[in-house]
This record gives C-alpha cells, structure tokens and sequence, in this order.
C-alpha cells in the first residue's frame, strides 16, 4: 500500500472514533437532561401521584339509639365529647409525651401504653385512648400542643346515662369490640362501640344503626388523601323499656347499700316495672375509659353480677307454697287437712325444729300453717308427699328453668332430685334432703326472678307470663319499628281451690300486727317470708307480695343477702313502700 493511502486510512479510523464519542457524550447529554427534568422539574408532580396508588372503603359508624322508661324519661342518649387520640408516628419522644399527658389526664402512662398496644393498629392510625375529656383537660393539651406532637382532640359523640347507677344493671353499658367480635361480625370497625351487658347488648342490632360509607384515596402508607365518594350512616332505633324510673328509683332506695335485689312486675303482662341489683356501677365509667383500679373494686364487689337473675340463692319459707300445693293437687291433704305440730320432728337419726322452737304450733291447717311458716308442718307433709312430686311441681312452675327474660345472661338454679344426688354428690338421697327440700333449704336453689315468676303464676291461678323489658323500638322520626306481643310462658293446671288455700294463708299473714303495714295502700295484701340459712350464722332474707288479692296488679320481691335485719317480717315496711309508690304513680 502507497504512503498516500496508509495516511487516508489512519485519518478514517480517527474520524470514526471522534464520531463515536460525540455520540455517547451527546447521549448522556440527553439522558442527564432527561433526568433532571423528571427529578427536579417534574419530581414533586410525580412523586405525589405514586403516593396515591390505592382507593379503599371505609366504615362510618352511626349514632346509637337512645334508650327510654316506659314515659319516654331518657335513660342512655348520646352527647357531644372530645376524645383523645394518638397517633404513634407522630411522636417525637414517647416516654417524655406519655409521661406528661398522664398528669394531664389523671391517668397512668402504663395504661395509656396498654391501650396503644392492645389496639394493634397500623402507626399512623389515630387511637383512641380516652373519651369524655373535661373542659379543663381539653385546653391543657391544646395549650402544650407544640409539646405533645403526635396527640390530637377529636370531637365526637359519646354514651351518656343520666341517671347513673339507678338501673344500671338493666341497661347494662358500651365498650369498643373485642377481637372476637371483629371476627364475628363485619359490622364493627376497630374505633366502634357495642353493648356489653343489658339491655346495650341484649338488643345491639336495633339499637346500633346502619353504617355508613366513604371512599377514599390513601397513599402507600395508608394515609387518607382525599374523599372521593361517601353515604351517610343511618342512627339506630330509640328502644322503650317496661320500667317506670320513679318506681325503679323508690326501689333503689328501699335496698340502698346493701346487698340485694328488688323487683316490681306486673303479673298481667309480664312486664318489668323496676328490678334492683346491689352493688352496681354507674355506666359512664366505661364510656371515657375506666381505671384498673376502679375495676377491679367493680369486679371484688361482684357488681356485674345482676343479682335478680344470674345470683342462685335456696329460697327458704317462700318456696312453702309449692310443697303445700304438690301434697294438695296429688291429694295428700285436703284443704281441711289438720296437722298437729310438735317444736321439732326426727327425721332419720336428726332432729328438725321448728323455726319458733321451743315454742310449737300445735294444730295447724293449710291455710294457718303458709300464715305462721310451720316449718314442721311442712315437713310432714313433704315426707308424705314425696321428693318426686315437690320436684315435679317446682318444675311447673318454672324452678330449675331459665324465665326467658330478655337479657344476655340468666341463670337456671337448681331443683335437686335423686338422681341429680346420686350423679353430682355421687350420694344416695335421704328422707332429710325431702325434710330440707320441703322448707327450701338443702340443695335447691332459685333466682330471685324466677321466685317473682312463680309467684305470678300462684297470683293468677297457674299462668305465668314471659318476663321482659322490651316495650318497643321507633325511628328516630317516632314511627314503630317493632313492639313486644305479650306471651304466656307457661299454663299450670292447679285446682283452683289448691291457689285459693295458698293465697288465703298469704293474706291471713298480712293480718299478723307486723305485717298490717302491707295493706297501708289501701287494698288487700297476699305475702310470703322467708328465711334462708348460709352457712353456719349467716341468713337471707326474703319477702314476696302481690296485691290486690283478688285482681293483682302488681307482685313485688325483696331479697337481701347476708341480711342484718332482725328477721323477714322487718322487710314489711320496705315493701310496704314499694306498693304504695306504684298504686300512687297509677292513680296519677
């Protein structure tokens, strides 16, 4: 090759590798061009978009129900309330925040951490910690706002019980849902409340309403963005109860601080006038956050424990009318029957005696001996008659057996038999376990409710309706959602001349100079005592009435545990009280 041609090939290559890197530099030109426009002229429009990469639905909890008397008195409504909420992300200095906010809330830190735990909720999710704030609290945290970042006042509604204690154990109280209820029903969001106990929970469908819907636009996070859609909730049913709150409250205060229960139904309907469990607990606690401390008073005095119908306790005396009913319908005795009754009677290798031993009754017939409780009397008649026909007859008159009363939980008591025995004490049944079971004592034990149910039944020869609260439900633009239909629980087919033996020997017990008290109202008065030993020196005590004899429209219960009256025939002013409050509220 020339040296001409050698210089024109050297010059091409050169050309070419010039070429070359004007093309890669031009390219990264563009692409770093490129580039900085989408970071950094572009970058914030874009990265705002990425962050809305997801539309979701969420859940709008509606206004509750408001719960009334019988006369439209507001028992539970809703009121406007400033919750706290936190939200974890947002917090600069946990330990510093938490401690300060405790002393503003008067609660302590290790609570407020418990809840942020058991809430288990994502960290930029408001949680929230207490409800109910005061007008004081609410201005303190908006005061140190700068020094609590991270812990914001919402406003919203919150559960309110005018009355407080007075038929808190009927209307029971609210709380947010557990885990379990969360898995149960698709309903509840985690920030939702639901009835616990009462009448809150007993009817949480009608009175919960219908949620609501909004759709919305949330970042990558799960933060919201913005509202794209919504439908409103719709408020629950306002719920009646059969309660008159003058009667409930004039029995509150006939059990005051001690230890018992009251009730007032009418034997017609079956509808709960009043009903009294003691110790109770006032409901707001739970509606702004209740303390472990305060709880656990709660739980050590058992004051979730409606006592009418979940406590079992042996019926004593009361339970006589059953025994002298069961010999009479299956013609053990007649009704002119006349028993002579010694201070005591022996019973297999013991000796039972009579409640007035060493004194004795003497001649005593059916009517005499359910006046003067002659607990030898009784005896006599009930080895007579025998435990499977006291059993028998207890059992028909619902003993042993739930009332059905609308509420969440009840108890059955318990009506032994010889079987029971010999399965659960693993022991043969003795003539003495007929002995107790014929006084009411041994093995048997009864609800206080059921006792009122029993003795509607004696009241209005043999039929005994369902117990209950529920009157009606209405929107709340006042129209009937749904209304309560009166239904018999039971038809007992008594003699009529075996009732009138038993309601004439509970008047002949009012005409006693301790018990005239009862008629004070103004009409005839049929009533039963009872004494119930617990234990080696403790009693209970009972007194049950219906009134008038003859038309009753109304059967009134007193029961007292661990009594420290002198005896039950001191129970008969305290009802005395109650008759006379109802027969006055119905005359107005």
């Amino acid at each position: 090759m020339s040296a001409k041609g050698s210089i024109m090939k050297k010059l091409s290559e050169e050309s070419k590798e010039k070429l070359l890197y004007i093309i890669i530099i031009t390219l990264t030109i563009i692409l770093l061009s490129r580039l900085l426009y989408l970071q950094v002229l572009k970058g914030d429009s874009y990265l705002e978009q990425s962050k809305y990469n997801s539309v979701r639905m969420e859940d709008l909890q509606p206004i509750r129900g408001k719960i009334l008397d019988r006369n439209g008195v507001v028992l539970a409504e809703n009121l406007p309330s400033y919750d706290l909420e936190i939200v974890t992300e947002d917090l600069q200095d946990k330990d510093r925040e938490l401690t300060f906010l405790s002393s503003i809330i008067e609660m302590e830190k290790q609570d407020i951490e418990n809840i942020i735990k058991k809430a288990n909720l994502p960290i930029y999710a408001h949680i929230k910690i207490k409800g109910g704030l005061t007008e004081k609290e609410v201005i303190q945290i908006k005061e140190h706002s700068f020094e609590l970042p991270g812990i914001t006042v919402s406003t919203t509604s919150k559960r309110y019980y005018p009355f407080k204690n007075t038929a808190a154990p009927i209307i029971g109280f609210i709380g947010p849902p557990t885990k379990e209820d969360l898995e149960k029903d698709s309903f509840y969001g985690p920030n939702f409340i639901i009835g616990k106990q009462g009448i809150e929970a007993e009817y949480e469908k009608l009175l919960r309403g219908e949620k609501g819907k909004e759709v919305v636009q949330v970042d990558a996070s799960g933060r919201i963005r913005d509202v794209l859609d919504s439908m409103p909730s719709e408020p629950g049913n306002n719920i009646y109860l059969t309660i008159d709150i003058m009667l409930q409250e004039e029995l509150e205060t006939i059990i005051g601080d001690r230890k018992g229960v009251a009730i007032a139904i009418d034997p017609n309907n079956g509808e709960i006038l009043a009903m009294v469990s003691h110790p109770s607990f006032d409901p707001n606690l739970f509606v702004s956050g209740i303390s472990q401390q305060a709880l656990d008073k709660l739980y050590a005095e058992n004051a979730f424990i409606n006592r009418a119908v979940q406590g079992q306790y042996p019926p004593g005396s009361t339970f006589k009318p059953i025994t002298l009913i069961s010999a009479l319908n299956e013609e053990i005795i007649t009704t002119k029957s006349v028993i002579y009754c010694r201070n005591s009677i022996v019973v297999g290798n013991r000796r039972f005696k009579d409640w007035i031993y060493p004194s004795a009754f003497g001649y005593q017939n059916p009517v005499q001996a359910i006046a003067n409780s002659s607990d030898v009397f009784f005896y006599t008649i009930g080895l007579k008659t025998g435990v499977e026909k006291i059993v028998k007859y207890a059992k028909l008159f619902g003993l042993g057996d739930k009332t059905w009363v609308d509420l969440p939980t009840e108890n059955t008591g318990l009506v032994p038999s010889m079987q029971w025995k010999q399965e659960y004490v693993g022991e043969n049944w003795y003539p003495g376990d007929t002995a107790n079971l014929s006084i009411g004592q041994g093995y048997l034990l009864v609800t206080p409710l059921q006792m009122a149910i029993m003795y509607s039944g004696i009241a209005k020869n043999g039929i005994e309706y369902t117990p209950h609260f529920f009157l009606k439900a209405t929107s709340q633009e006042g129209s009937i959602v749904e209304e309560f239909t009166n239904s018999i629980l039971r038809k007992i087919d008594i003699n009529n001349e075996v009732l009138d033996t038993v309601r004439d020997g509970m008047e002949a017990l009012t005409n006693k100079p301790d018990m005239k008290i009862l008629s004070a109202y103004g009409g005839n008065v049929c009533a039963k005592t009872g004494t119930a030993e617990v234990g080696e020196t403790e009693v209970n005590h009972w007194l049950i009435a219906f009134a008038p004899h003859k038309k009753p429209e109304i059967v009134g219960l007193l029961f007292f545990e661990h009594s420290d009256f002198p005896s039950s025939h001191a129970l008969a002013p305290l009802m005395s009280d109650l008759l006379k409050k109802f027969f006055s509220i119905k005359s107005k």
